[in-house]
């Protein structure tokens, strides 16, 4: 697991994973799922307000986020 991004109550990740491409945003009232290709959440229940500010930074960073996946999951 790399964490990404931390700020306050937020935390986003990269983890050697499965497919589809995507990073972990945890709070502390849940953790989600977001597709990196469109940046919608694919599971879980993450604070709304905090899971906005994630996607947020994720659209500012997405170059990162890629770089981490394929480094840890490959192309």
């Amino acid at each position: 697991m790399n964490t990404i991004y931390r700020s306050g109550k937020l935390k986003i990740s990269v983890y050697a994973d499965h497919a589809p491409p995507h990073f972990h945003v945890r709070t502390p009232e849940g953790d989600s799922t977001v597709d990196l290709q469109a940046l919608k959440v694919i599971a879980g229940r993450a604070n709304r307000k905090l899971l906005a500010e994630a996607i947020a930074w994720a659209l500012d960073n997405r170059e990162l986020l890629w770089h981490e996946w394929r480094k840890l999951n490959g192309d």
